[in-house]
C-alpha cells in the first residue's frame, strides 16, 4: 500500500491536468519543477488549480455530502445503486464518497500557495496578497468540509512535496481545526484579499471568507460572531444583495451563467444578481469532458435517476401558494424532479453541455444563517425580519414573534424556511448537524438515529495505507468484503 501513498504524495505536490476556466494560464502541473514558483504567472497558475481541484471534488460529492443524507431527497431509479446507499443511510468503507483524496489535494495545493506565493515578484503587492489570501479561504473552506463529513482528520498546514513517513498522520481534533485553522485562515484572507479587484463569484473574494467565518462561528455556537461577521456583507450593495425578484431567483440559477467568460478580469462582476457569494462552474466549453456536472443525469430522467424531491420536503412546501415550489421541483415521468438549476424538459443527448453552478454559498444562505443566530440571542424581531425578505419573495407571509413560544420553535421555523430555500444547494444535512436535529428528522426516515452515525466513515483505503488513523467508531467493525 507504501506505493500508492508515493502516487497520493506525487499527485499532492504536483497537481492534475489543466484548470482553464479560470485564467489562461500554464497549469503548475506543467511548469518543470526547477522552474516553478518562480513568476506571477507561476503564482496565479498555482491558485487556479486550487478551484480545479475543488471543483473535482465537488462534482458528485456535493450531493454526497450536503444532500443525499438529508429529507431532501428519496431515492431514485433502481440502477442509481450507489446514490441510495447513502440516502437509505448504508454508507459502507468502500463507498467512493468517503474517500478524501481529492479534498486534500485542494488543501495540499493551497498549502503550495501558501509557502511559495510570498515569495514571488509579482505586478503588485495587492495582487499577491490577493492571491495568497485566496489559498488561505480555500484551505479554510476545504478543512471545513472534511470536518464537518468525518469530525477529526489529519492536519496538514505545510505541503507535501516528497514522500515521507510524515504523511502517515492521526487526526487533528475537529474543534482545534475549527477554531485554528478554519477561522483563522479565513481571518488572514479576510485582511489580505483585494476588496476592489477581487469581484468574481467563481473564484473566493473577501464575502467569501466572511461566509466560512460565519458558517464556522455558527457550528461552534458562537452566534454574536456569526451575526457580526455576517453583517459586514451588507457593506457593498453593489456587489452583494438580497434579490427580490422571484423571476430572478430562478433565472440565477438557470440562465445567469449562460455566455459567461472564465475570470481573466476578475475585477469585473459578470452576475446580474447579487446573491452568489461563491460557486462552483462547471462548462465544457471552459474545461472538457471533466467539466459537465451531474445535476442533469443524477435528477433527470426515470431510467437513471439518483434521487427525486421527497414528500418530506414537498410537504415542508405551501404548494398553493409559495412561488418557489413549482421552480424547485416538477412532477416527470412518475416522479418529483429536482429542476431548480433547470429551466425546461432537457434532452437527455445535450444535458452534458449545459453550464452549471453549485452555490457554495448565498445571500439568502447568510440571511437566515444570521436569522437563526438573532433567535438563539433572543432577538426574535430581528430574526423574523430577515426571514421576512425570503418569504415575501416567495408569496408567503411571515408570522409575528409571539406566535412561537419557545427558541426552538422559532430557530425550527428558521430550519423549515432553510430547507425550502436552500434546497438542493448542498446545505440540508450539514443544518441537521449542526443543529444536532439528524436524529429526530432521519431516524424515522432511514434509520440514521445511533450516536456517530451523523459522520461519514473513512474510506478503508485510507486506514490500510496510514496505520496512524482509526475509523469512526459508528463504522469500525464495518470490514472491506
Amino acid at each position: 500500500m507504501k506505493r500508492h501513498i508515493i502516487i497520493l504524495a506525487a499527485a499532492l505536490s504536483l497537481g492534475a491536468v489543466g484548470c482553464e476556466s479560470f485564467l489562461d494560464e500554464q497549469p503548475v502541473s506543467e511548469v518543470p519543477a526547477d522552474n516553478m514558483w518562480q513568476t506571477s504567472r507561476d503564482a496565479k497558475a498555482g491558485v487556479n488549480q486550487i478551484y480545479g481541484f475543488f471543483r473535482t471534488t465537488m462534482r458528485e460529492n456535493y450531493f454526497y455530502w450536503g444532500e443525499f443524507r438529508s429529507d431532501n431527497l428519496a431515492p431514485g431509479a433502481s440502477s442509481a445503486a450507489d446514490q441510495q446507499r447513502v440516502i437509505d443511510n448504508q454508507l459502507t468503507t468502500d463507498h467512493r464518497c468517503t474517500r478524501w483524496s481529492d479534498l486534500y489535494k485542494v488543501i495540499n495545493q493551497a498549502n503550495l500557495c501558501i509557502k511559495y506565493i510570498p515569495g514571488i515578484d509579482t505586478p503588485s503587492v495587492a495582487e499577491r496578497n490577493d492571491l495568497l489570501g485566496q489559498a488561505y479561504a480555500m484551505r479554510a473552506l476545504a478543512y471545513f468540509y472534511a470536518v464537518r463529513v468525518w469530525g477529526d482528520v489529519p492536519l496538514f498546514v505545510e505541503p507535501n512535496e516528497k514522500y515521507s513517513e510524515s504523511i502517515y498522520r492521526e487526526r487533528t481534533d475537529k474543534e482545534y481545526i475549527l477554531r485554528e485553522v478554519v477561522l483563522e485562515d479565513a481571518k488572514k484572507a479576510e485582511a489580505l484579499i483585494d476588496r476592489t479587484k477581487n469581484k468574481e463569484r467563481k473564484r473566493i473574494s473577501v464575502y467569501g471568507a466572511w461566509a466560512i467565518m460565519a458558517d464556522a462561528y455558527m457550528w461552534l455556537g458562537e452566534y454574536n460572531l456569526a451575526d457580526q461577521t455576517i453583517e459586514k456583507m451588507k457593506g457593498d450593495p453593489s456587489f452583494m444583495a438580497f434579490e427580490p425578484s422571484i423571476d430572478m431567483w430562478k433565472k440565477m440559477f438557470t440562465e445567469e451563467l449562460n455566455g459567461k467568460a472564465s475570470d481573466n478580469t476578475p475585477e469585473n462582476d459578470d452576475y446580474s444578481t447579487k446573491e452568489f457569494i461563491l460557486v462552483v462552474h462547471f462548462n465544457m466549453d471552459e474545461v472538457g469532458t471533466n467539466g459537465f456536472s451531474y445535476m442533469y443525469q443524477w435528477f433527470t430522467g426515470s431510467g437513471n435517476r439518483a434521487g427525486v424531491v421527497s414528500e418530506a420536503l414537498r410537504n415542508k412546501f405551501d404548494q398553493a401558494n409559495d412561488l418557489r415550489f413549482p421552480l424547485v421541483t416538477k412532477e416527470y415521468q412518475a416522479g418529483w424532479e429536482l429542476r431548480k438549476y433547470i429551466p425546461g424538459d432537457i434532452s437527455s443527448t445535450l444535458n452534458k453541455t449545459c453550464q452549471v453552478a453549485y452555490p457554495i454559498y448565498r445571500y439568502s444562505d447568510m440571511l437566515l444563517l444570521q436569522a437563526e443566530a438573532l433567535a438563539r440571542l433572543s432577538k426574535w424581531e430581528e430574526a423574523l425580519d430577515l426571514v421576512k425578505q425570503i418569504r415575501t419573495r416567495a408569496g408567503l407571509e411571515t408570522p409575528e414573534a409571539s406566535s412561537f413560544a419557545t427558541e426552538d420553535e422559532l430557530v425550527d421555523f428558521i430550519l423549515d424556511e432553510r430547507q425550502r430555500e436552500l434546497a438542493g444547494e448542498g446545505r440540508r444535512w450539514f443544518d441537521l448537524v449542526r443543529t444536532g436535529r439528524w436524529k429526530t428528522v432521519m431516524g424515522p426516515i432511514n434509520g440514521c438515529s445511533e450516536e456517530g452515525n451523523e459522520l461519514f466513515p473513512i474510506h478503508f483505503s485510507h486506514l490500510d495505507q496510514n496505520k496512524a488513523l482509526t475509523q469512526n467508531a459508528y463504522y469500525a467493525t464495518q470490514t472491506q468484503e
